[in-house]
């Protein structure tokens, strides 16, 4: 052989085991998102895929157990103005949509302009808190703001909104129904590679801008239940999960090398009654304190944490299930109140069940409302949420305990979110939501702006309407003074510890694991860089760019 059959055989069998290695990069594969089936739809306003925030991305995002410290994104800075009513962008440069199309101001003026020609899309209420957006050049954008905002950036540019691409979304007619085939974005991952029921699989947007992208592929296996879930987790399967694993130690890390867990705090847990309810005989019971105060007594709390959550998580929420990051804001005073009913009493339950005039009247065990009519409601839990599942059927032991004619139902995850989109379901064991403020928290979980909505999470889970709480709000946005705002906030405490419109249980742990044998570069409770869950429009992004291929 001679010398330059040698370089072209040595060339090639290099090229070839270049190729090989390349190909055998392995998908990122992800556990998040329950499905009996995908459905290719990747509409970013409703019922799309969660992985959409892989497309489409924010112009911040706020890191959610750092004090929601700001990670800028598609914007590279913000300002306030003096009268906290214009907030002025500076968006970065040399973005480009997958398409090849240059992201610019427009394509922000666009995104905050469109929800108030199709409200049916503005499941943020832009067009109750943005009164224009203004471009002053490619590069900078001015949100002037419907009213006085000190919280405006925290709502308004964090990963809740996505930025669109203006030259898509204005030739279409009806967004809820866009399946967004196109997948034109920003994001990392805008090329999709396979679709069936069973799997799908999005890779790298060769336009992408940030350079700490290395993972080529992400991989979403169709789930339907936890059970199924952890079967391929236990095996080390998966690398990123979002799932709740019971055991931990014994049914997932000791199954597989390279298979690792951290469980921070997250949102608060809560059994929501629904104030708005088609159940008349069960909406009165809901609307006394006194039955109110007796559905909290029967919560045996403890045995939730322990039992149905592994002794995973931990309790004392206050009555506002304000999360863990926003402590500060505490009210002492409401606190002592509320510590009254966050305990596990039967006796003290029928006690009050009793001064709210709730008695049996027909010997069958369970309580009429006061005017002698039966009523009896369910409470209703997402089918193959284990633990959730498990916690609701101890709540449902100690209200029936307590004299209360409540079941559990356990629709499938689509269904339980689709029936509070409009208010059908009687009760709610659900989740209490992590915001970026605790403006925002309060606007979201309480104001009735979001009633009968389709949020996660929101007023939607309660339905409960008071203006005062919504005037409250809506002051707190309007101030910067912080003794002003503490004084707000001291209220807003003290109304949800009188008056219990939901019933808050203890804080949902971030169900997260990994396995590590094909990826490093995994936060974990040594490097606690933000949010590690691989969940939607949280801090999900952040996460991926730090997760790097082994070898």
């Amino acid at each position: 052989m001679n010398k330059l059959t040698s370089i072209a055989v040595a060339t090639s069998m290099a090229f070839a085991i270049g190729s090989v290695q390349a190909a055998e990069t392995p998908n990122l594969r992800i556990l998040n998102e329950f499905s009996t089936g995908w459905v290719q739809n990747f509409n970013p306003f409703i019922g799309g895929r969660q992985s959409v925030d892989m497309v489409l991305e924010p112009l911040v995002i706020f890191n959610m157990i750092d004090n929601m410290k700001p990670h800028f994104w598609l914007a590279t800075g913000y300002s306030m103005s003096e009268d906290l009513k214009v907030l002025t962008l500076n968006l970065r440069e040399g973005v480009k949509w997958s398409d090849g199309e240059d992201f610019t101001a427009d394509d922000v003026v666009f995104t905050y302009t469109y929800p108030k020609d199709h409200p049916e899309i503005d499941t943020q209420g832009i067009a109750s808190k943005v009164e224009k957006a203004v471009k002053v050049d490619d590069y900078t954008v001015e949100l002037h703001l419907v009213g006085e905002n000190a919280f405006a950036a925290n709502d308004l540019i964090g990963q809740g909104l996505m930025m669109l691409p203006e030259h898509y979304w204005s030739k279409v007619e009806n967004p809820a129904n866009d399946t967004y085939e196109a997948m034109i974005g920003t994001g990392p991952m805008t090329e999709l590679k396979r679709f069936t029921p069973q799997v799908y699989v999005q890779c790298t947007n060769g336009e992408y801008w940030n350079k700490d992208l290395s993972v080529e592929c992400v991989e979403f296996p169709q789930f339907g239940n936890n059970d199924a879930a952890l079967e391929m987790m236990a095996k080390g399967e998966t690398d990123w999960n979002g799932i709740f694993i019971p055991d931990v130690e014994r049914t997932f890390v000791s199954q597989a090398e390279g298979n690792k867990y951290w469980f921070p705090s997250g949102d608060g847990v809560r059994i929501t009654m629904n104030f708005q309810t088609e159940n008349e005989s069960a909406r009165r019971a809901f609307e006394s304190v006194e039955f109110r105060k007796a559905f909290s007594l029967a919560m045996d709390r403890d045995a939730m944490m322990m039992i149905g959550a592994y002794g995973y998580v931990t309790g004392d929420n206050p009555a506002s299930d304000l999360p863990p990051v926003q402590w500060g804001w505490r009210n002492k005073d409401a606190d002592k109140i509320w510590s009254e009913f966050y305990q596990f009493d039967v006796k003290k339950a029928k006690q009050h069940l009793a001064d709210g005039g709730f008695k049996d009247t027909n010997g069958n065990g369970f309580v009429e409302n006061q005017d002698g009519e039966t009523f009896q409601f369910k409470i209703q839990v997402p089918s193959g949420w284990t633990d959730w599942v498990n916690n609701a059927a101890i709540a449902v032991e100690g209200l029936r305990a307590a004299g209360i004619d409540a079941s559990v139902v356990t629709p499938e995850a689509n269904a339980y979110a689709k029936n509070w989109d409009g208010g059908n379901f009687e009760a709610c064991f659900c989740g209490g939501s992590i915001q970026s403020s605790p403006w925002k928290f309060y606007d979201f979980t309480m104001h009735s702006r979001f009633a009968q909505g389709p949020q996660w999470w929101s007023t939607s889970m309660t339905n409960y309407v008071n203006p005062e709480l919504d005037q409250l709000i809506e002051t707190l946005g309007a101030t910067i003074d912080t003794a002003k705002q503490k004084e707000i906030v001291d209220r807003i405490e003290m109304i949800n510890a009188v008056e219990i419109p939901q019933i808050p249980l203890y804080y949902n742990g971030v169900w997260y694991s990994y396995n590590d044998t094909r990826f490093t570069g995994f936060w974990n409770a040594e490097n606690p860089v933000a949010h590690p869950a691989p969940w939607n429009n949280n801090n999900r992004l952040l996460h991926l760019m730090d997760i790097k291929p082994r070898g």
